[in-house]
C-alpha cells in the first residue's frame, strides 16, 4: 500500500505543475451588468457585513470542527490498529 502512496505522493505535484503552466492564460471574464470597482468593500450594510464576514468565518470555523471531531479521530485510530499490528 505504501508504494502506492508514495507513486500519488510525486504525481500530484507534477499534475498541478502540468495544470499551473497550461491555464497561464486562462482569463476569467465579467458578467456584464455587475459593476466593476476597484474599491475596498464597504461594510455598510447588513447584507455585506453577513455575505463578506459571517459566512467565511462560520465556513471556517465548521471546517476546524469537521477536521478535529471527524476526521482526527479516525486517524488516531488507524494509528492505534496499526500499532497493534506490528507487535
Amino acid at each position: 500500500m505504501e508504494p502506492m502512496i508514495r507513486r500519488t505522493c510525486r504525481i500530484i505535484p507534477l499534475v498541478v505543475g502540468v495544470i499551473a503552466i497550461a491555464c497561464q492564460h486562462v482569463y476569467a471574464q465579467i458578467p456584464t451588468g455587475t459593476p466593476r470597482t476597484d474599491e475596498p468593500v464597504r461594510l455598510n450594510t447588513t447584507a455585506d457585513i453577513i455575505i463578506y464576514l459571517v459566512l467565511p468565518l462560520t465556513v471556517i470555523i465548521l471546517g476546524i470542527f469537521w477536521w478535529f471531531f471527524y476526521k482526527k479521530p479516525k486517524n488516531k485510530k488507524e494509528e492505534e490498529k496499526r500499532k497493534e499490528s506490528k507487535t
